[in-house]
C-alpha cells in the first residue's frame, strides 16, 4: 500500500518544518532568513532537480509518459481555472484566492515524495508537470495579478526552472550524460529540495501567530476549494479518464500528476502578490494553511485514487 510510505515521508518533511519554526520562535533564525533560503531554492536547488531528472535514456515509454504528464497538467489546470472563475462570480473570490486555487506546489513538495515512494527515476515525470505549470503560471497567472501588462515572454524563458528544463530536454534528446563528479554534484544538490522547501515554510510558520489565521475567515473557503473540491475533482479525472490503462506504468505516472494536482498552494503566488502589490500577507497565510493541511489531504486523496482504481479499473 503506497499510502503508508507516503504518510511517513510527509511526516518526515513536517518534522523539519516544525523544528525550523521553533528555531524562529527561539530567535535562532530570523524571518528575513527565508529570503536567502528561497533564493537558494529558486536559483540553485530546484534547477538541479529539474535538470538532473532528464539524465536518462530516452525510450518510447518515457516519451509517452512525459506526454501524459503534459496533457494531465494542462487538463487539471484548465479545470482549476474554471472552478476559480465560477468562485469569482459566485463568491467574489479575489486574485490571490483564485491563484491559490489554481496553482499548486507541484515541485518542492512533490518531488521528494516521489523519490521516496517510487524512486529517483520517476522524477522526470514531475518535471513534465512542472514545465506545463510554469508556462501557465507565467502567462495566465501573471495576467491574474497584472491586468494591464502583457505576457513577459523574456521572463518566462529566463525562469531558472524553464532554462533547466530546456537544457535537460536537450541532453535527453541528444543523449548527453554528465561526467561522474558533475553528475554526483547535481544529484547531491537535488536531494536537498524537500528539506529546504520545508525550512522555507517553517520560517514563515515561525514568524506568524494563530491570530493571523483566526482574523481571516475566508481562509477556510480557500482550504475547501483547493484541498477538497479541486483535489476531489482531480482524483475523479485521474481515475475515470482511462489514461492509466493505455500503457505500462500508467497507474504510477497518472498518480504523480495527481499528487501535483492535490498539493497545497504554490509559493509563487505569494511572490507574485508582493511583486504586483496585492495582499501578500494573505497569500502567505493561504500557503501555510494549505501546506499544513496537506499532511492529511494528500495521503487521503491518494488512498481514494488507489481505492477507486482497484474497483473500477
Amino acid at each position: 500500500m503506497i499510502v503508508i510510505p507516503l504518510v511517513q515521508k510527509i511526516a518526515e518533511l513536517f518534522i523539519i518544518l516544525f523544528v525550523t519554526a521553533a528555531l524562529v520562535r527561539f530567535n535562532v533564525l530570523k524571518p528575513e532568513d527565508g529570503k536567502i533560503f528561497s533564493k537558494l531554492s529558486l536559483y540553485f536547488v530546484t534547477p538541479c532537480v529539474v535538470f538532473n531528472s532528464f539524465q536518462k535514456e530516452l525510450t518510447p515509454e518515457l516519451f509517452r509518459g512525459l506526454a501524459v504528464t503534459f496533457l494531465l497538467a494542462f487538463l487539471f489546470e484548465a479545470v482549476f481555472m474554471l472552478i476559480a472563475r465560477i468562485w469569482q462570480k459566485i463568491g467574489k473570490a479575489n486574485e490571490v484566492e483564485r491563484a491559490s486555487v489554481i496553482f499548486t506546489n507541484a515541485g518542492n513538495l512533490i518531488i521528494p515524495i516521489v523519490v521516496y515512494i517510487l524512486g529517483s527515476e520517476w522524477t522526470i515525470y514531475c518535471s513534465g508537470y512542472i514545465f506545463a505549470f510554469n508556462v501557465i503560471f507565467w502567462t495566465y497567472g501573471i495576467r491574474l495579478f497584472d491586468r494591464e501588462g502583457g505576457i513577459n515572454l523574456k521572463k518566462l524563458l529566463l525562469n531558472p526552472n524553464i532554462l533547466a528544463m530546456i537544457c535537460g530536454m536537450l541532453t535527453l534528446l541528444l543523449r548527453i550524460r554528465l561526467p561522474g563528479p558533475l553528475a554526483m554534484a547535481f544529484s547531491d544538490v537535488a536531494s536537498m529540495i524537500g528539506p529546504l522547501s520545508m525550512m522555507i515554510t517553517g520560517i514563515i510558520v515561525g514568524s506568524m501567530s494563530p491570530g493571523d489565521f483566526l482574523h481571516n475567515s475566508r481562509i477556510l473557503q480557500v482550504l475547501f476549494m483547493r484541498m477538497i473540491l479541486c483535489s476531489g475533482i482531480a482524483v475523479l479525472i485521474a481515475v475515470f479518464s482511462g489514461i492509466q490503462r493505455m500503457f505500462p506504468n500508467g497507474h504510477e505516472i497518472v498518480m504523480i500528476s495527481l499528487m501535483a494536482a492535490v498539493a497545497p498552494t504554490a509559493a509563487n503566488v505569494n511572490q507574485v502578490a508582493i511583486l504586483y502589490n496585492h495582499d501578500a500577507k494573505y497569500a502567505s497565510l493561504i500557503s501555510v494553511a494549505t501546506t499544513l493541511s496537506c499532511i492529511v489531504t494528500i495521503p487521503f486523496w491518494i488512498y481514494v485514487y488507489e481505492l477507486l482504481s482497484g474497483i473500477f479499473l
